[in-house]
């Protein structure tokens, strides 16, 4: 029944995100194009910014209750609304003391520290709506504890669509024409958008909401004192993250380009390259945020082999998921790059970054069992040093070798940050993974269906002109020969160990 149910969540909350992941490229494509590749790199800092204050202001209010709920829903008797309260309290207030802070000091945190005068007002406005954004995580929190995941869902692309069109909108009528600022604009949308969500979410929440005579198992204080390593968590993710793409466009600066390219090319990394990786994933940023609540409660039920069972499993299907994703990436990145920015250099930067994809693809995976698990100390710990590899890497290499220095930083990073991850989890749970199974299989099923491809296409009568339907058949192609390599390697492998079994059963027999 659980396997269902997270299945079929799974599969839900991936049509949705791919959606609204599709949406945001075709929006990202139409503001990169009329607005320019260096506003879109201007508009990525700015929402990085916009994300680190909202992570600030609600302590990742999120992610507490999603877990704490949960592990009082796997309690015999207790009061899940009353841990909800908490969270409401705690973000609120938060976010109140952060935002009325960020308010009186946006006109210093403008002109003085970023010396965009013109962003003062978008920031007044972002600190206004700091309040609603908390109570919407923590609806959020709510709603995934009791797996529900139509509600948030629908919530997301509420926000999502009221934003979209009203930064369309304005980019059309005012940004265009000079009547409105690029920062102005993306505050309003971004402040519209969190209305409809939060409305999305309260008034179900209002019908539906459950009453409890037990007692809540975990006091106010135990809840804010469990919270404070998840906002640790959120707040070194987020202020690392946050540095490092300050830093892009000033050590690609110093490799030589000028302001304009390099926020030309950091608009184009971050508005076209870097969606594009993670578009495949929205499977696995699916399951992610159904993990954290569904290992909570194994945990709450006291249930260790159904908690290794569920990760052994998602580990393996996700790395072979990535291993398929990342060579056609590998494969196809140029033809995939042109169709969405119309530059060369996005396909190519697709394609070199294209090793690093199940490694940050993995990320997603494993952190959402960290979470589950409550090893927020160790993710935190674990984000520190892997962004501390990756703007050491960056502040050396990219000024000797541009964007193949950013390369590099993700590929170091992201590849001793999951290995750390993978430890951690095998040493909590005693999980054992199959190295043939889960890494060695995928491996050899991604190289063998990409060298099929080629032949192929060198060898079959199939002469398709078109860019675009040209790399659609052949990555059809690669994804069922890879689904069929793999398949048949596990089946030799499975028949090898059966037959090593039955001889081990035999010689044993005879003794």
């Amino acid at each position: 029944m659980l396997k269902n149910k997270i299945v079929k969540d799974t599969f839900f909350l991936t049509a949705v995100e791919l959606v609204m992941q599709g949406m945001a490229l075709l929006l990202n494509i139409f503001i990169t194009r009329r607005l320019g590749t260096e506003t879109i790199g201007i508009i990525s800092l700015i929402s990085s910014f916009f994300m680190f204050v909202t992570i600030i202001s609600s302590g990742n209010v999120y992610l507490s209750t999603s877990r704490f709920i949960s592990e009082e829903i796997g309690k015999s008797c207790g009061d899940p609304e009353r841990v909800f309260r908490y969270g409401e309290i705690t973000s609120v207030a938060m976010s109140i003391l952060s935002g009325s802070v960020i308010f009186f000091l946006s006109d210093i945190i403008s002109c003085d520290i970023l010396d965009t005068p013109e962003l003062s007002f978008a920031v007044k406005l972002l600190a206004l709506i700091l309040p609603i954004c908390s109570l919407t995580a923590c609806l959020r929190g709510y709603f995934s504890a009791y797996r529900s995941v139509y509600i948030p869902s629908a919530a997301s692309a509420a926000e999502f669509i009221v934003r979209s069109v009203f930064i369309a909108i304005l980019t059309e009528t005012m940004i265009t024409r000079g009547s409105m600022s690029v920062y102005t604009a993306l505050a309003v949308s971004m402040c519209a958008g969190q209305a409809a969500g939060f409305l999305f979410l309260l008034i179900p929440y209002l019908k539906g909401r459950k009453k409890y005579s037990g007692s809540c198992t975990i006091s106010f204080r135990t809840f804010v004192s469990g919270s404070v390593p998840i906002f640790l968590n959120s707040l070194v993710t987020s202020v690392l993250s946050s540095a490092n793409d300050a830093l892009v466009p000033i050590t690609l600066k110093q490799y030589g380009n000028s302001t304009s390219e390099a926020f030309s090319q950091f608009g184009i990394f971050e508005a076209i390259v870097i969606p594009a990786l993670f578009f495949p994933s929205s499977i696995l940023c699916s399951l992610s945020g159904i993990l954290v609540p569904e290992i909570a409660r194994e945990r709450g039920a006291d249930n260790p082999e159904g908690s290794r069972s569920l990760i052994n499993k998602v580990i393996k299907q996700t790395f072979g998921f990535s291993v398929m994703t990342a060579m056609i990436f590998l494969c196809f990145g140029d033809e995939i790059g042109l169709l969405m920015s119309g530059e060369h250099f996005a396909g190519k930067i697709i394609s070199i970054l294209s090793p690093a994809v199940p490694f940050i693809y993995l990320e997603i995976i494993l952190e959402g069992i960290l979470r589950g698990m409550g090893k927020h100390v160790f993710s935190s710990l674990n984000y520190l040093a892997e962004y501390t590899i990756r703007i050491s890497v960056l502040l050396i290499c990219v000024p000797l070798f541009g964007f193949y220095g950013i390369v590099a930083s993700y590929l170091a990073s992201n590849i001793i940050g999951n290995i750390s991850r993978l430890i951690m989890i095998i040493k909590t749970t005693g999980l054992r993974l199959s190295f043939t199974e889960s890494i060695a299989v995928p491996v050899i099923s991604g190289l063998v269906s990409a060298e099929l491809v080629s032949i192929g296409e060198k060898l079959l009568p199939l002469r398709i002109e078109n860019t675009t339907v040209r790399a659609v058949v052949f990555a059809s192609l690669m994804m069922l020969l890879y689904i069929w390599v793999k398949y048949i390697t596990s089946g030799i492998i499975k028949a090898g160990d059966h037959s090593s079994s039955s001889s081990v059963s035999s010689s044993s027999s005879s003794s």
